[in-house]
């Protein structure tokens, strides 16, 4: 499974992935060019995973792929901009508000849980 997936980001964020197994691409401050992110999905990923930072420079670009089925164009959280509490990641940034109108869109409820 893990060879259908693509990871896009800053090499702290993605490396974890990277001995997963999964097909990782670097970025450097975030910029990945359109014609390398095209030729991420014309490889024909299931899955394509990127940081918070790419999905802030490419996020036209990336909305506009995730209308397709295939791939999945999800967004992770970045490691340098993780916010920690009583040492586990707090649910909130980007990454998260954009699983969460997935969830909502795909099921008609949001089931987060309660907001703190």
């Amino acid at each position: 499974m893990s060879g259908n997936i693509a990871v896009i980001g800053n090499s702290d964020s993605i490396e974890y992935f990277r001995y997963l197994g999964c097909e990782a691409y670097e970025t450097e401050n975030g910029v990945l060019t359109e014609e390398k992110f095209y030729e991420v999905v014309e490889r024909r990923f299931k899955i394509i995973l990127v940081t918070e930072e790419v999905f802030h420079r490419y996020k036209d670009l990336i909305r506009q792929r995730s209308r397709r089925t295939f791939p999945v164009v999800s967004i992770i959280p970045d490691i340098h901009g993780a916010v920690w509490k009583e040492g586990k990641p707090l649910s909130e940034g980007v990454a998260f508000q954009e699983i969460r109108e997935a969830v909502i869109k795909a099921i008609g409820q949001d089931i987060s849980g309660p907001r703190e």
